[in-house]
């Protein structure tokens, strides 16, 4: 069944394919001994190098994407149709674009330089397939070179704001994306000086400078006097929402 290609949809599950491996030419299917002997033979770009084969080859049997197959492997999954182009075709073929300095505050905007791409997330946050060394992974935007933003012709651009956790429950043991959502929400009440501290690395890991914003934002509220909370639940949620 077709789900929403909608932009809060694609940045969501960007951030929640944190971790996977990159390999060039590949979106998100299970990489297979064809595929990396099919690779390997054409070598596109000259990515498959000697250096690289042995840990590529250990990836079989595993999901693995390159930077646009991201997108690509979001779309086939909430279509059920196959979809396979370039990063720069896909840039080429959107309609809404600009330089990398007038982006919108949108999620599941693109971000690219040529020849890559990555998915914006909000909060001056990209999660990108970055490469062999380093995997599906959230950077910042102003620490890459990217020099355009646009609206992917396969997304539809509906949403301004991510979706909030659901369930409405974040603590150390839940998803990464809700982690993410938690982190995103915290630093923008730093930004407007409604809680102090500095803006938090947006990593998906619920660690002790995360808990303690959390327990900061607690104690503006006048709900706890505790220095770190360790999990957060709807009203913190559903607060921290407003206004997004």
């Amino acid at each position: 069944m077709a789900g929403k290609m909608d932009n809060a949809g694609l940045a969501r599950f960007c951030i929640n394919k944190v971790g996977v491996p990159y390999v060039m030419g590949t979106n998100g299917r299970t990489f297979t001994r064809f595929m990396y002997t099919d690779l390997v033979r054409r070598n596109p770009g000259g990515w498959f190098t000697a250096a690289r084969l042995p840990a590529v080859k250990g990836y079989i049997g595993r999901q693995v994407t390159d930077c646009h197959g991201l997108v690509e492997w979001f779309v086939r999954e909430q279509s059920g149709v196959a979809y396979d182009t370039t990063a720069d075709a896909a840039y080429n073929a959107a309609t809404a674009k600009g330089a990398i300095g007038t982006i919108p505050e949108l999620p599941g905007v693109c971000v690219r330089y040529k020849g890559h791409a990555g998915v914006y997330i909000g909060g001056g946050y990209v999660v990108e397939a970055r490469g062999f060394d380093y995997g599906v992974c959230i950077t910042p935007l102003k620490g890459r070179p990217w020099t355009h933003w646009y609206k992917h012709p396969r997304i539809k651009y509906t949403k301004t704001a991510l979706p909030a956790p659901c369930p409405a429950k974040v603590g150390k043991q839940t998803g990464r994306y809700s982690i993410v959502w938690l982190q995103l929400a915290l630093n923008r009440q730093i930004s407007v000086g409604y809680i102090k501290g500095k803006p938090l690395d947006v990593d998906g890991i619920y660690g002790s400078k995360t808990a303690a914003e959390a327990a900061a934002y607690w104690k503006r509220k006048g709900w706890t006097k505790e220095d770190q909370v360790w999990g957060v639940g709807q009203s913190t949620i559903k607060a921290l929402g407003k206004g997004m």
